[in-house]
């Protein structure tokens, strides 16, 4: 399993790592410190994974590598803790103000990991450690002596005796303090830009619904639905082809609108009509699915099953109906702009009076030369 972890506000931390630390470079071998912060907390996370009696991990900036190597020789931006510490060996750099001390300083350029309690009782198997982390010091417990040493070395502010390294302290101090000032205003621009490109996203997978919705059921469902009614135009053979198209967009058609099944909303701002439409839609892709598998080897079918087809299939019109005026309704309402659905009902009003214009005269049609037929067969009789 991987573990969860929670992160605590920059500069929050214990001043404490009984854990181990270690360098974490850009890759294996490397001298380079990870600088991206997210990439070095992934790594780190790593290796408190592969440690079982890991608790939380602190990760630096590459900012404050230099102080650290020069007064302890060795520079590491990876630290694990195992054990909880007292109240008195945590610090918060952000209560330092403008005369930050200077282990206030130091804590600004670490960030802090806690694991969740979740993941303390599941995860208990060691997981593989990052390649890219080197180890610089051991892991160690620290006696209550070391303990209590700690804390009066905390309380008086952490003075080191050595103006050059409290100095590196300060620089690095001032360049992550900028750091975060600035990720704490970068995450506000990315989503003001990824809500710009969630919005042109979902635009375009809408009138990528929308297209086939219409090809789907203002073409094709209306197709597979008068079709047996014009069999001199249409062949029987041609149904299947038909009624496979027709579910084949109609279910990408769905696909596309569970994708981005977020955002549209009724004229007067309800969600009402869009989970209607969304369960009409549903309803339809059934319909055609049952229409689909019913057109298969329509021979083998009684007269009873062609009629529920058929019945299928009208309801399958007027269902596709409603979704691509309602459909219409509710893009134009989300994005402000010009309102279909009239022109598509005045497309289907002329289509259904075209298809009863067309049977009609097919009966007309009929019945003149079935008026002819006998009069031809009337007469044939009398000569004989």
């Amino acid at each position: 399993c991987t573990s969860s972890y929670t992160q605590l506000p920059h500069g929050q931390t214990p001043y404490e790592n009984d854990g181990g630390c270690f360098f974490c470079a850009k890759f294996k071998g490397s001298s380079f410190p990870i600088s991206d912060i997210g990439d070095l907390s992934d790594n780190c996370k790593q290796m408190c994974d592969n440690d079982p009696a890991c608790t939380a991990y602190t990760i630096a900036r590459a900012a404050s590598l230099h102080a650290h190597e020069y007064y302890w020789g060795s520079a590491a931006n990876c630290c694990l803790e195992r054990e909880e510490y007292p109240p008195e060996t945590y610090i918060d750099a952000q209560n330092g103000g403008d005369e930050p001390n200077t282990c206030e300083k130091e804590s600004m350029c670490w960030t802090r990991y806690e694991k969740d309690e979740d993941s303390l009782s599941k995860c208990d198997k060691k997981q593989k450690k990052s390649k890219q982390c080197r180890p610089i010091w051991k892991a160690r417990k620290f006696s209550n002596k070391r303990k209590k040493k700690h804390m009066k070395f905390i309380k008086n502010g952490c003075d080191y005796n050595d103006k050059k390294f409290e100095s590196m302290l300060e620089e690095a101090y001032q360049q992550c303090k900028a750091e975060i000032e600035d990720e704490l205003q970068q995450p506000q621009v990315q989503q003001q830009a990824t809500f710009d490109n969630t919005g042109v996203y979902q635009r375009s997978a809408w009138v990528a619904h929308g297209v086939f919705g219409v090809i789907a059921f203002g073409i094709l469902a209306p197709l597979s639905a008068f079709s047996p009614s014009f069999p001199t135009l249409i062949p029987a053979e041609a149904h299947t082809a038909i009624h496979v198209s027709t579910f084949v967009l109609a279910l990408v058609t769905v696909v596309i609108a569970g994708k981005t099944k977020k955002g549209l909303v009724d004229i007067n701002g309800d969600t009402n009509a869009k989970e209607t439409h969304q369960i009409v839609g549903l309803a339809l892709l059934l319909l055609v699915c049952l229409q689909t598998l019913g057109s298969i080897h329509p021979e083998d079918k009684s007269a009873l099953t062609n009629k529920l087809i058929t019945g299928a299939g009208l309801i399958a019109f007027g269902f596709g109906v409603y979704e691509v005026t309602s459909g219409c309704a509710l893009f134009a309402a989300t994005y402000d702009t010009v309102y279909w659905g009239q022109v598509y009902l005045g497309y289907i009003f002329w289509l259904i009076f075209m298809v009863v214009g067309g049977k009609l005269a097919m009966k007309y049609r009929w019945g003149k030369t079935r008026t002819k037929y006998t009069q031809v067969h009337t007469k044939a009789f009398e000569l004989t």
